[in-house]
Formats: C-alpha cells, sequence, structure tokens
C-alpha cells in the first residue's frame, strides 16, 4: 500500500464528519439567534460560525 493510499480517508468517513460539523454549527448559531442581545464578540462569533456553516453545507453537496 502507497502512502497516498494510506492517507486516504473514505468519503463516507468525511461526509459523516462534514454532518456532525454542520449540525454542530447549526446548534451553535441558533444558540446565538435565539439570544436578546449579543456582546460584539458574540456577533462576529455568530457572523463566522454562519460562514463556516455555508461552507459546510456546500462541501456536503458534492457528495450528493
Amino acid at each position: 500500500m502507497s502512502k497516498q493510499q494510506a492517507r486516504t480517508i473514505p468519503p463516507e468517513r468525511t461526509r459523516e464528519h462534514l454532518e456532525k460539523r454542520h449540525a454542530d454549527l447549526a446548534a451553535r448559531v441558533e444558540a446565538l439567534d435565539s439570544r436578546l442581545s449579543l456582546t460584539p464578540t458574540e456577533e462576529l462569533e455568530l457572523h463566522q460560525l454562519k460562514k463556516e456553516k455555508l461552507w459546510t453545507k456546500d462541501a456536503l453537496r458534492s457528495y450528493d
């Protein structure tokens, strides 16, 4: 087995990882969105989480 083959992650494992990551991000976004007000740091975190959630969703689409 070559080094490249040894490092290859099965697509189903990658998809499972992305699905779990997307769910974790969605839960954190929902928690922040449900608050009445956010600190500037929390607003920045929310913005970054939403971007990462979208990136993860796009990555998941490549498995469809």
